[in-house]
């Protein structure tokens, strides 16, 4: 058993250290783009809301465009292993620390997926371990996933789970019920392109079933396939519900931009640990080398043994089809559908390219015609230098130092395996500590992904809280730090930037620091709400945002910052420049930042509803969760309009008749109120789609539960028909 878990042990251990070395580049390496803005925030207040109320994690609406949790999708809020992440992170004084461990523990999950995956294929348990370490370094997972996109990088973790599982259920090696577990936290993950993985990873097993003629497994993977696709409702159903209202149903289902969209040729510079491909990326060119996938695929070609691949071809099927696949989509236009910047799939080629080669080093290196095998070595090496220098010839030391180390790496990988006659473990160390050195050298060399956002965020959780804990009741900021953004990523100085932090955040950072804030980061939108606001996705807003919140979005009601109930505005002195503001305000100023807050107290306390038209009488109006009732009589009805935005799923009914709901031009709830009304709204929400979406999860885990409980049965009776040894008779 010890001798079994050497090899996994050492991906964990190796993994994890290596998962620490980029922090030799940046502190804030892990912390870029949407990493800072929107998850690391959320994931706190996430685990925050989970701890003190222990409620699970529904929409909320007083995060506005950003608060439609079940709709955006990507935070995975039905999965445990998501809940667990929330707990980790909220439980640190440190955003930085706490975002460091969750990211490293999810790399780690893929590189032991990986070596599954590639033991599940008979590979060699030193060869799964050298292309498993290396997988979670490659160039796009760790400068993107890692970096700016969590969501992304834990959907690519599970489809080495998803693949092993599968495989192995396909085999009859393992429960159906358990794949379908793996499936399960796969597609609740949220991201698209982890139920892509389960698709295309899934339609590979079968054709290698169909192929193998292994009819039972092949009915036993669809069938467990199928349970987990009962789950697509949960997920899905409110995205595709709120599509019509967000920012992104104005996109082009198919077309292409070119924008993190690859060439084959980028492709071949996979082993150059500075190749960096002109590639248009979020902020401009491609800064990093996000082709890179180990460096020495390539160098090992001339001396892989390639006959196993002819020998078990049939039973490698499955990784051709998903290789295939995956490179075909990788190489195909900017948008297809959900999936746009095909760049995000090259790591799952990169996966099945991985296992291939696992299998094939499994038969150990060459050890005839050294000198040809070493010249052919020598010009991968020298054609990798060429591309690299070609591609950027001003980045002379960059390309310098990284061909001059994998060439080094590659000499000495050449001179162990020649001297090494019978160990395999020192050329595995070779490739493992060669995967360490190279990911130093990157770190030293890149620092951080300069093509995603830059941010630099506070990460100490009680000096936010300290700073911007004068901001009291529903605050709003209206401040745009992109030019200070744009400015510290071009001069590479983000001293001015890291000081504006001081008075204004981004994205969902306000959650941090224990503001109600309506600014929140949203990867979906709200488009009537951020139009009339001019709100960007990131929570930052144009000046004409603050110019209309002084505004009446209907001719003659209240302005905008009354709809929206606000209690403090936190303003950029240069968006107040010209702005007449409304009467009721108390103004405070320090040079950095105006801050506004309401003299008198908001109509109706205890609820959301912010107006009512003329000669609608109020009586009481009580907020309850996500529920409002109000008392009221309207001899010449009227409309009530609530301080939330009218989301799918709102309903209302006075005393029981069903009223209707819409929404006003800034996106608003409003419940039309009929005339001689004389009792209680009831005003509610129910997630779209929640009769079907429970269906669906039912019938999946009945259906996998009997699955499962059939493959026991089935075997007990094989092992109960299998014929018994032979015992000798003691009597005789």
């Amino acid at each position: 058993m010890i001798k079994r878990l050497a090899w996994p042990s050492a991906v964990v251990i190796v993994t994890t250290l290596c998962g620490l070395i980029p922090l030799l580049g940046s502190r804030d390496v892990y912390l870029r783009g949407d990493s800072a803005a929107q998850f690391a925030p959320t994931w706190w207040y996430f685990g925050t809301t989970v701890r003190d109320s222990g409620l699970p994690i529904g929409m909320d609406p007083n995060a506005f465009a950003g608060g439609n949790y079940p709709a955006e999708a990507l935070f995975g809020i039905w999965n445990p292993v998501n809940m667990l992440i929330w707990l980790v992170v909220s439980g640190f004084g440190s955003l930085l620390v706490s975002v460091v461990l969750v990211k490293v523990a999810i790399m780690v999950m893929i590189a032991l997926g990986a070596y599954l995956v590639a033991r599940e294929y008979d590979a060699a348990p030193w060869a799964a371990a050298a292309v498993a370490t290396a997988l979670p370094f490659s160039g796009f997972t760790l400068w993107w996933d890692a970096g700016s996109w969590p969501a992304g990088l834990a959907a690519f973790a599970y489809a080495p789970w998803v693949w092993w599982a599968f495989r192995r259920t396909l085999r009859g090696a393992m429960n159906p019920w358990w794949a379908f577990v793996v499936g399960a936290l796969a597609i609740t993950q949220g991201n698209p392109y982890g139920t892509l993985a389960v698709v295309i990873v899934g339609g590979g097993l079968v054709v290698e079933g169909l192929v193998t003629r292994n009819l039972p497994g092949v009915r036993r993977l669809v069938l467990t396939g199928g349970c987990v696709a009962a789950l697509l409702p949960l997920v899905y159903l409110p995205l595709v519900r709120a599509s019509e209202l967000a920012a992104r149903a104005d996109g082009p289902m198919f077309g292409n931009n070119g924008k993190l969209r690859p060439e084959l040729g980028d492709l071949l510079g996979m082993s150059s640990p500075t190749f960096v491909p002109s590639i248009i990326s979020i902020t401009g060119p491609t800064q990093v080398p996000v082709a890179y996938f180990c460096w020495f695929v390539l160098p090992l070609l001339p001396w892989l043994q390639y006959r196993v691949l002819r020998e078990r071809s049939r039973e490698l099927t499955g990784i051709g089809v998903i290789g295939l696949v995956y490179l075909a989509a990788t190489l195909g236009p900017s948008n297809l559908w959900l999936f746009r910047w095909p760049l995000r799939l090259i790591e799952y080629s990169y996966l099945a390219l991985g296992v291939a080669l696992a299998v094939v080093l499994s038969k150990g290196l060459a050890r005839d015609r050294w000198r040809a095998r070493s010249i052919g070595t020598g010009a991968i090496v020298a054609a990798l230098a060429f591309q690299t220098w070609a591609e950027h010839p001003t980045r002379v030391v960059a390309s310098v130092a990284g061909i001059g180390l994998l060439a080094a790496l590659s000499a000495a990988l050449v001179v162990v395996h020649r001297r090494s006659t019978t160990s395999t473990a020192l050329v595995a160390a070779v490739l493992i500590g060669g995967t360490a050195l190279t990911l130093g050298l990157q770190a030293r060399v890149y620092e951080e992904n300069n093509g995603a956002r830059l941010y630099h965020v506070p990460t100490d959780v009680s000096a936010l809280q300290e700073r911007f804990g004068d901001l009291d009741g529903r605050v709003m900021q209206f401040a745009d730090l992109r030019p200070l953004q744009e400015k510290a990523q071009r001069t590479g100085n983000d001293r001015k930037l890291r000081a504006a932090w001081d008075n204004f955040l981004p994205g969902s950072m306000y959650r941090v620091a224990g503001v109600d804030a309506v600014n929140n980061y949203t990867g979906m939108g709200f488009v009537p709400f951020e139009k009339t606001l001019c709100l960007h996705y990131e929570g930052f807003t144009r000046p004409c945002g603050y110019q209309r919140v002084w505004e009446p979005v209907t001719a003659g009601g209240p302005p905008l910052a009354d709809l929206l109930k606000l209690q403090t505005m936190v303003v950029q002195p240069k968006q107040a420049i010209g702005v007449l503001r409304g009467p009721g305000w108390t103004q405070r100023e320090d040079g950095k930042r105006i801050v506004l807050v309401r003299d008198a107290p908001l109509p109706w306390p205890d609820s959301e509803l912010s107006w009512a038209t003329p000669g609608v009488d109020v009586a009481s109006a009580q907020r309850d969760g996500l529920s409002e009732t109000v008392r009221l009589k309207a001899a010449e009805g009227g409309e009530l309009t609530f301080a939330r935005l009218a989301w799918p799923g709102y309903s209302a009914t006075l005393d029981g008749k069903e009223l209707e709901v819409g929404r006003d031009d800034a996106g608003l709830l409003t419940v039309a109120v009929p005339r001689g009304a004389d009792g209680t709204v009831e005003v509610t929400y129910d997630r779209p789609g929640r009769a079907i979406s429970t269906l669906g999860v039912g019938v999946g885990v009945l259906g996998a539960l009997l699955l499962g409980a059939a493959d026991v049965v089935v075997r007990r009776r094989r092992r109960a028909a299998a014929p018994q040894p032979q015992t000798a008779d003691p009597l005789n």
